[in-house]
């Protein structure tokens, strides 16, 4: 049976891809050391609450056939506060496993983030889009991809780059919805108040993918770097087939709550002043070409944001 770590296995996406993984028929070894918002314990599972970078977390992931790095100081403002703290993270942590890694010539698949490509000089962003960071999180991403790639150019294993754009939807664990905090969210949890806060300009872009979605990546992933091969390093698009700017979510959210609740009074959709104007990029034509992705990994993303609205809306009440 093949063994696949799992580092950051009890936040928003390990805790939803591994019993997926289990139910691929992998047998799991599972480190994360609960630092990060949400805690999703596996049922009947057992997480080594340890760093993934420390002795015994390496420990345990050397005993892998292929490691799955979700593992990592996560978020803007966070990496911004503690810029010395998250780099020992995400920056040297990440080296640790891979230097574990390259001994045990184990691949690795990597999470990272659409931060990287700062502002793009061409579009749509492709899987050869260069890395150009423009703040703290971002930087440390790229420095991870950087760190990644070693892993095949050393001749040593194979590696994975996931480059995951805005992840919205929910997942079921043990009877409890899990979701994470994005725009889609947000307006779907103020949609019931009437108004929805907009963050100047509204006119910025995002692309958008689903969980479940993000899930057949991962899967996927592992399937990809496990193929007998050379040692060679590979990026993939973890996107979706939308992109939308602020204020066209806000209006598909306006029009799912109409259609959920047809006597209520219409959604207004207030612009105000954006917390994050300082390191957010706005960029109205921004988008994301998944071409080369879905030929090599041969996933499809099968979720839209419109229906995944009308669920999240059918049943609700008006406050």
């Amino acid at each position: 049976m093949v063994r696949v770590g799992v580092t950051g296995a009890t936040g928003f996406i390990g805790g939803g891809l591994v019993p997926r993984l289990a139910r691929a028929g992998y047998s799991l070894t599972l480190v994360d050391n609960h630092s990060g918002p949400l805690r999703i314990q596996p049922a009947g599972r057992t997480v080594l609450e340890e760093s993934f970078s420390g002795e015994d977390g390496l420990a345990a992931l050397s005993e892998c056939d292929a490691l799955l790095h979700l593992g990592a100081a996560s978020g803007v403002v966070m990496c911004a506060n503690d810029p010395v703290g998250t780099a020992r993270t995400n920056v040297e942590g990440t080296r640790q496993v891979v230097e574990m890694a390259a001994a045990r010539r184990i691949p690795v698949v990597f999470a990272s983030s659409f931060a990287v490509v700062g502002s793009p000089e061409h579009l749509p962003v492709t899987e050869q889009t260069p890395a150009r960071p423009t703040h703290e999180y971002a930087r440390q991403k790229a420095e991870g991809e950087r760190i990644v790639r070693t892993l095949a150019e050393r001749g040593a294993a194979s590696a994975v780059i996931l480059r995951m754009s805005n992840v919205y939807g929910r997942y079921v664990s043990e009877g409890q919805p899990i979701e994470k905090g994005n725009v889609i969210t947000l307006f779907a949890q103020q949609a019931p108040h009437g108004h929805l806060r907009v963050n100047a300009p509204g006119t910025q872009r995002r692309n958008f993918i689903h969980i479940e979605d993000v899930f057949a990546h991962w899967l996927a992933a592992l399937e990809y770097v496990r193929r007998p091969a050379s040692p060679r390093a590979s990026l993939f698009n973890c996107a979706g087939d939308e992109a939308y700017s602020v204020l066209e979510v806000a209006d598909k959210v306006t029009r799912a709550w109409a259609e959920a609740h047809p006597g209520a009074a219409r959604l207004q959709a207030d612009v105000v002043p954006n917390p994050r104007a300082a390191i957010e990029l706005i960029d109205p034509e921004f988008s994301v070409s998944r071409e080369w992705t879905e030929r090599e990994l041969g996933v499809h993303c099968e979720h839209t944001v419109d229906e995944t609205l009308r669920d999240l809306f059918a049943g609700s009440a008006v406050s």
